[in-house]
Order: structure tokens, then sequence, then C-alpha cells
């Protein structure tokens, strides 16, 4: 059986986004396990688990869970879809590199981007290569990471407890460090995350999911400006 040097040019690039995805999917770890410990402490653990996939952000499925439990389904759904508007700004990022990609590439990778994912192939596409090699690593990245948040959202509903869903100050900060620790080298990325920074905690006050569109919008605005 040969193997065609195509197949071998997926197979590495395919390789090289699980190892891309792999240091985030560590620094992302403790978060998921509060995650599922959040769903755990839920009422219903199969619509927690369930909504891992449907929501497929830490932060939102959090917001969501608690305000269903306190409030009606409506508000859980705003807040979501507030807090979650952050993956708006990744699509439209991606977007300019993807204008060549075929649809079906399109479609099947938008419900997987997420912080990590987006960090990950917006760094690919400024490498450049192949329009196959973009498509082999992306996936490598993206369904890796999406099986691993699965697996650690599932054990953290079975510990449950032993965590202690106040480890999420601790968790929450730790993701926010592995995702944009390395790109604070550059002076741009700096204006960008202090302007997003300061416009979070300056709204920190404002209905749940706001702050970090707010966040979104200042930071876009820094960029836009420090270019």
């Amino acid at each position: 059986m040969f193997v065609t040097t195509r197949d071998s040019e997926v197979t590495h690039a395919t390789r090289a986004g699980v190892m891309a995805i792999a240091p985030l999917v560590v620094g992302f770890a403790p978060f998921a396990l509060i995650v599922g410990a959040t769903v755990g402490a839920s009422a219903n653990h199969g619509a927690g688990i369930a909504g891992s996939w449907l929501i497929y952000g830490g932060s939102a499925q959090i917001a969501t869970t608690r305000t269903l439990e306190s409030g009606g389904a409506a508000m859980a759904v705003l807040t979501a879809l507030l807090i979650n508007s952050r993956l708006l700004v990744y699509s439209a990022s991606l977007a300019q590199h993807w204008r060549e990609q075929p649809r079906w590439f399109r479609i099947a990778a938008a419900p997987m981007i997420v912080d990590p994912v987006w960090a990950v192939a917006d760094a690919q596409a400024a490498r450049g290569g192949s329009l196959r090699e973009q498509r082999a690593h992306y996936f490598g990245a993206a369904v890796s990471l999406f099986l691993a948040w699965t697996v650690l959202v599932v054990a953290g509903v079975a510990l449950g407890n032993r965590l202690g869903t106040s480890s999420l100050q601790v968790a929450a900060p730790l993701c926010l460090l592995t995702l944009v620790g390395p790109r604070l080298m550059a002076s741009r990325s700096r204006a960008v995350g202090l302007a997003a920074i300061t416009a979070a905690i300056v709204s920190r006050g404002f209905p749940s999911g706001t702050s970090i569109f707010v966040a979104i919008v200042a930071g876009c605005v820094a960029g836009q400006v420090s270019s």
C-alpha cells in the first residue's frame, strides 16, 4: 500500500494541529473540570452535559446553568448569546483566511470555533500553507479540543463537589493567561489586551454577559487605532 505525498501532507498537518492545541488543552483542563462540577451540581446532568456540545463555551455554559436555576429560559438564552458574541469576531477573522476554502469546510468548521481553536487556526493561517494543509491542521486541533473538553467535563461531573466551584476564580484567569500570554509580547497586542481588560473591569457591574461584549468592542477599537 502506497502513501501519496498528499496523504503524507494531510497526516503531518493533522498531527501538527493536535500538537498545537495540546498546551491549550492542558491550560483549559481546570476550567473544563469546574464546568463539569457546575453541571454536576445542577438538577439535570443530562441537559448540562448536552450543553457542553450545544453551547460549547465554558463561561456561557456556567452562566446559562446558573441563570436557568434562578431565572427564566429566555434570560438564560440571552446570557449565552451575549457571552458567546465574541465568536462573531473570531468567525469574521477566520473568514478572511478561508475565502478560498470550499463551502463544506467552512460549514463544518464553524461550530468548533472557540477561543483556543481560533488562536491556533489564526496562527496557522498567518504561516500559510496549502488549503488542504490548513483544513487538516484545523480539524486536528478542533476535534482534539472537542474530545478533550467533553471528557474533562464528564470527569468534572463525576468528581462533583470535590473540586469546589470556588476554584473557578483560579481556573478562569489561568485559561485566559494560557490563551493570551504568548500574544502579549507584541506591543499592538498589549494595547488591545489593556483596552479589553480595562473595559471589562469598568463594565463588570453590567448585566450578565454584557461586560464581555463591551471588552470585545474596546479591544477591536484599540486594534484598529494601533494598526
